[in-house]
């Protein structure tokens, strides 16, 4: 999955031929607000559905990296994400039947560096940490029981947004959770795609 987001990132910048070097970073400025919103590949390998995510990320800083060629570039963000994803196990042990059905809310900070090198295409990768609240219920023999849990998230993203206009985009992101574990699973997509919008 990573090689498609780094071939697309590298095929991108060909696909308009009327795209030109930017100026200075145009998106993720100091004031800016984000909001993505995305449907992804599910950690789980039952789930009942794709995973659903939100977004908001806010500008703090731009323009100080100073190239040449791509003028005053580079920008910071910070902002939260939160997902939600359910699934549901079919298990036979010792005999008896079992339903595991659990859904997932995860939660995390972010903060991501942006850099553009053409019109449109902002290309950002970044770190995240949170939790995930996870809660399950499992059926066997008509008797119903269950719990919950929290699970931490730490890890990183990559991505990028095409905005065919300043308010509005698409994008597509690849995410890692190097330490949540919960039920045997990560719990945050490993690619996810959606919209964009620039506030």
């Amino acid at each position: 999955m990573k090689k498609v987001l780094f071939l697309l990132l590298a095929v991108l910048p060909f696909m308009g031929v009327s795209a030109s070097n930017v100026s200075k970073i145009e998106y993720a400025n100091a004031g800016d607000f984000s909001l993505g919103i995305m449907i992804g590949v599910p950690p789980h390998s039952h789930a009942n559905m794709p995973s659903l995510s939100v977004d908001g990320m806010w500008g703090l800083a731009d323009g100080f990296i100073h190239t040449k060629t791509f003028g005053d570039n580079g920008a910071i963000d910070l902002g939260a994400y939160i997902g939600y994803c359910n699934w549901t196990d079919n298990l036979r042990y010792e005999g008896r039947d079992y339903k595991h059905s659990y859904w997932e809310l995860p939660m995390a900070v972010r903060c991501g560096f942006h850099f553009q090198f053409v019109q449109h295409l902002d290309v950002y990768a970044g770190f995240q940490g949170g939790v995930a609240i996870i809660h399950w219920s499992d059926t066997h023999d008509a008797v119903k029981t269950s719990d919950g849990d929290c699970d931490g998230i730490f890890g990183n993203y990559l991505g990028a947004k095409w905005h065919f206009t300043d308010g509005f985009g698409v994008k597509a992101e690849f995410s890692s959770d190097w330490i949540g574990d919960g039920i045997e699973h990560d719990n945050l997509p490993p690619f996810a795609v959606g919209v964009t919008f620039n506030f």
